[in-house]
């Protein structure tokens, strides 16, 4: 919902209200008819979805936040599962392991297609048959970090068993990563010293966890948000991109689970290097982490701050002008030129900052060298 608001409150005009689901979808969608809904923003799931569009009398568009089937007048907004395997693959990679899995906590038409083939893809396991499994668990199990798992199902204790050890273990469910944990423990095997984990649960959940779960966050209020500019597009009648929008927007936050002290080891000097290199190029912080780092972006900036003494917009910035002085006093080249060869939005930003940095203009500080 933060996201939501957040573009809601860019466009004045816009009015959210709140509908929790009710057993009784009919009385709730005769609420959202009385108040005059012109679209639906929610996170359903297979069933929910086709109950909602059957209690409603006539069809609103609807932007969905959770996985579930395809149908006329739905987008879903996800995070892409890829970059979650992507972001805990890399990190997992810098612990030497000898295997790496995913096991998928429930079933459904498009979990096989969408999670399992997607890390088969990008982890590229050495056994593939071995490095996946799909075993539906019960949500009251994994939402509780006290609930009991023995017996851990013969299925599961299993695989855990005969991964080649020491293993790297995914799950993308909620309260999936600290489900693993302690069937992990109940099984007698060590986290992370036989079997590292990933999940994708929260910070209560993570931090309930013994230990406390490495997880890869989607931002969720950056699926608010564009989910809510998508719904804004289909009420005004303009088609939607995809059926699927999938976001890019995952985080990697370091914790026991992984064993914290190595991965969160910031690679200062490649960042440093990045920036002397692509600075000009119009290069943001993200992009920088995106390519040199291994670690939450919160940790980067704490590091790089430490060490460098600038933050890394600061260290960006301060690379595009050093060769905005190097231009200006060895080249005869226009202004408007200069700006764009430094990675700058327009002359006049470019003239606003350096003005700031140095106290003069560009064109008296060319003079004066």
């Amino acid at each position: 919902m933060a996201g939501a608001l957040r573009y809601a409150d860019a466009h004045p005009r816009i009015r959210i209200r709140g509908f929790a689901p009710a057993h009784d979808l009919k009385a709730t969608a005769a609420e959202l008819e009385s108040w005059g809904a012109e679209g639906l923003f929610g996170a359903l799931e297979y069933d929910d979805v086709n109950r909602v569009f059957g209690a409603l009398e006539r069809p609103l568009p609807l932007v969905n936040s959770a996985l579930s089937a395809e149908r006329r007048g739905m987008v879903t907004v996800i995070g892409d599962f890829s970059a979650f395997v992507e972001t805990a693959v890399g990190h997992l990679r810098q612990l030497g392991l000898r295997s790496l899995a995913v096991l998928v906590l429930e079933e459904g038409p498009q979990v096989r297609e969408n999670l399992v083939k997607t890390f088969l893809r990008i982890a590229r396991p050495r056994n593939p048959a071995k490095a996946s499994l799909v075993y539906p668990a019960d949500r009251a199990c994994l939402w509780n970090p006290e609930a009991p798992v023995k017996p851990v199902p013969r299925r599961l204790a299993q695989w855990l068993g005969e991964l080649p050890k020491p293993a790297g273990v995914l799950c993308c469910h909620l309260g999936g990563g600290g489900y693993i944990i302690r069937c992990c423990r109940a099984l007698g095997l060590r986290v992370p010293e036989d079997v590292a984990v990933i999940g994708s649960d929260d910070t209560d959940l993570c931090l309930a966890s013994d230990p406390t779960l490495t997880s890869v966050l989607l931002s969720l209020e950056t699926v608010g948000f564009e989910a809510m500019r998508l719904l804004m597009e289909m009420i005004a009648g303009r088609s939607p991109p995809s059926a699927t929008v999938r976001l890019r927007c995952a985080d990697l936050h370091v914790r026991e689970s992984t064993g914290a002290r190595r991965p969160e080891i910031c690679d200062i000097a490649g960042a440093l290097e990045c920036i002397q290199e692509q600075a000009c190029r119009g290069i943001t912080v993200q992009e920088v982490i995106r390519q040199t780092q291994r670690v939450s972006r919160v940790t980067f900036h704490k590091r790089f701050q430490e060490i460098v003494g600038k933050t890394p917009a600061e260290a960006i910035r301060e690379r595009q002008l050093q060769e905005v002085r190097r231009l200006l006093t060895g080249t005869e080249l226009p202004i408007a030129m200069i700006s764009d060869l430094c990675g700058f939005s327009s002359p006049k930003v470019l003239a606003r900052l350096f003005r700031a940095a140095e106290g003069t203009t560009l064109r008296a500080y060319r003079k004066r060298r």
